[in-house]
C-alpha cells in the first residue's frame, strides 16, 4: 500500500510532498493518465519535486510509482466488486427467505392487538420504526414508538397482555433489547422481532421473528470505512406491509 510508504517515510516528506500525495489520493484514476509534467503543473510544483517525492518513497521514478498506484487501484476495484456482490447476494437471499415465510400468524397478531408498540435499538432502527409507523397507518394500524421513552417500572405498567411489541434490532444481542424482550415475555406480552438472520437471544425470546441478511463491510487496508448495510431492513418493512395488506383484503373478503 502506498499509504504504508507515506507513513514509513513521513519524516522525509515536506509540505509539498504531502500536498502532492493529497492530490493523488483524491484523483487516483486521473493521475494514472498524467505525465510527470502534468502532475507537477496540477500540484503547482516542479517536475523535480515530483521526482524527489517518488524517490523518497523508494521508487526509481514516477513511472514505477504509477505502476504501483495502478496495481493498488486494481486491487481496490476487485475488493469493491466483492463487497457489491456480497450486498446483492444478501438482498437476494433475504427476498427468497421472505417469499418462503408464512406471514399469517404475524398479520393476525398485528390485527388482533389492542395496541402495537415498536422499539428500535439504534439510530437506523429508530428510523425504520418511524418509517413503519407511516406505512401501516394507511391500513388502519397505529404504531406507538417508544424508542425515546425511558424503559422503567412505569413503562411496564403501561404495557398490557393484549398489546403487541415489535422489536427492531440488528444483531439481537443488545443488552437493553434483550432485557426488554425478557421482561415482555415474563408478562406474557406478544412480541415480533425484526433482526438479522442468526441464532440471537432476541430471536429466541420473541413469539415471531422476521429475519434479514445485512453483511458487514470490513475495513481492509483502509479501502472502505467499516459499515453495516441496512437497506434490507427497510425492504423487510415494506414487504411486511404488502403481506399484511394482502392478508387484510383476503380476510375482509372472506368475512
Amino acid at each position: 500500500m502506498l499509504q504504508d510508504r507515506i507513513t514509513t517515510f513521513q519524516s522525509r516528506l515536506t509540505e509539498n510532498d504531502f500536498l502532492i500525495w493529497s492530490y493523488i489520493t483524491g484523483h487516483k484514476k486521473h493521475t494514472l493518465t498524467m505525465s510527470i509534467n502534468e502532475l507537477a503543473k496540477q500540484c503547482n510544483v516542479s517536475r523535480t519535486t515530483i521526482m524527489r517525492f517518488c524517490q523518497k518513497l523508494e521508487f526509481d521514478g514516477f513511472s514505477e510509482f504509477k505502476y504501483h498506484l495502478k496495481n493498488e487501484l486494481t486491487q481496490e476495484n476487485v475488493r469493491l466488486s466483492e463487497f457489491e456482490e456480497e450486498i446483492l447476494e444478501n438482498h437476494i437471499q433475504t427476498i427468497k427467505n421472505l417469499k418462503k415465510k408464512d406471514f399469517t400468524d404475524l398479520c393476525t397478531m398485528m390485527a388482533n392487538a389492542n395496541r402495537i408498540f415498536i422499539y428500535g435499538s439504534g439510530d437506523i432502527q429508530t428510523l425504520v420504526s418511524s418509517y413503519m409507523k407511516l406505512l401501516f397507518v394507511h391500513n388502519g394500524l397505529i404504531l406507538y414508538d417508544f424508542g425515546a421513552v425511558s424503559i422503567n417500572k412505569q413503562f411496564y405498567q403501561i404495557i398490557q397482555p393484549e398489546d403487541l411489541v415489535l422489536l427492531i434490532t440488528l444483531n439481537g444481542e443488545s443488552p437493553e433489547v434483550v432485557k426488554l424482550a425478557k421482561q415482555l415475555k415474563q408478562r406474557n406480552i406478544q412480541t415480533i422481532g425484526i433482526t438479522k438472520l442468526r441464532n440471537s437471544t432476541v430471536s429466541k425470546l420473541c413469539d415471531e421473528t422476521i429475519f434479514f441478511l445485512n453483511p458487514e463491510v470490513q475495513n481492509q487496508e483502509d479501502i472502505l470505512t467499516p459499515f453495516e448495510t441496512t437497506s434490507t431492513l427497510f425492504f423487510v418493512i415494506e414487504y411486511f406491509l404488502l403481506k399484511y395488506d394482502a392478508w387484510q383484503k383476503q380476510t375482509n373478503k372472506s368475512s
